[in-house]
C-alpha cells in the first residue's frame, strides 16, 4: 500500500514489493546553459575529475538540474558528488552513500558493501542499491532503499525502509 504525506509517497512495510516509481517524483528538466564545476575537465573527449579519474559525461542526470558524479578511489572505494548544474553549487547530500577513506560501509553483521545510485534526469527520486560482498557460501546480496531530494537540494530523505532485494526496473 502506498500512501502520501505532503509531496512524499511512503511504502507500507507489509507491502515491500509495491515500490514508488520515478514518475511519482517528476520534475521539469532545465535546458539552459550548464555551469560545470571546475573540478571536471574534458580531456581527449572524456570527462575526468580532479583526481584524473574518468566520470560519466557531465549533464543533468537527477532531479531536473543536478549531476550525480560517481568517483572511484580504487579497491572498492567510491564516493559521490552532487552538482547543481544551473547554479554551479555543490551539495553534500550524497555523502552518506560514499565508501571512501573516511567512511567504510558495513552491514550490522560486519560485511562490506558498496552503494550504487540509480537516478533519472526528470525525477527527484533516488534509488540506493547496496551490493553486499559475497561470502564463501552465497552469491552477492543486494538490498535497496528509495530516497527523494529535498527542495533545497541539501539532503536526501528516505521514502521506504530498506528492502532485502533490488528491483530490476531500476
Amino acid at each position: 500500500m502506498v500512501f502520501f504525506v505532503g509531496e512524499c509517497a511512503f511504502v507500507h512495510a507489509a507491502d515491500n514489493r509495491t515500490l514508488p516509481n520515478f514518475s511519482d517524483y517528476s520534475v521539469d528538466v532545465y535546458h539552459g546553459t550548464l555551469k560545470i564545476p571546475n573540478y571536471y575537465k574534458k580531456v581527449d573527449g572524456e570527462w575526468r575529475d580532479d583526481w584524473g579519474k574518468m566520470v560519466s559525461p557531465i549533464g543533468i542526470n537527477f532531479a531536473g538540474k543536478y549531476y550525480i558524479g560517481t568517483h572511484s578511489c580504487g579497491g572498492g572505494c567510491r564516493y559521490y558528488t552532487l552538482s547543481n548544474l544551473v547554479s554551479g553549487s555543490e551539495s553534500n547530500a550524497l555523502d552518506m552513500f560514499s565508501n571512501d577513506e573516511r567512511r567504510s560501509q558495513k552491514t550490522s553483521d560486519g560485511r562490506n558493501y558498496v552503494t550504487s545510485l540509480v537516478s533519472q534526469p526528470n525525477s527527484k527520486m533516488l534509488v540506493a542499491q547496496y551490493h553486499i560482498d559475497r561470502s564463501a557460501i552465497s552469491e552477492e546480496e543486494c538490498r535497496e532503499r528509495i530516497f527523494y531530494l529535498s527542495d533545497d537540494g541539501k539532503e536526501v530523505r528516505p521514502i521506504t525502509k530498506t528492502v532485502n532485494f533490488c528491483d530490476e526496473r531500476h
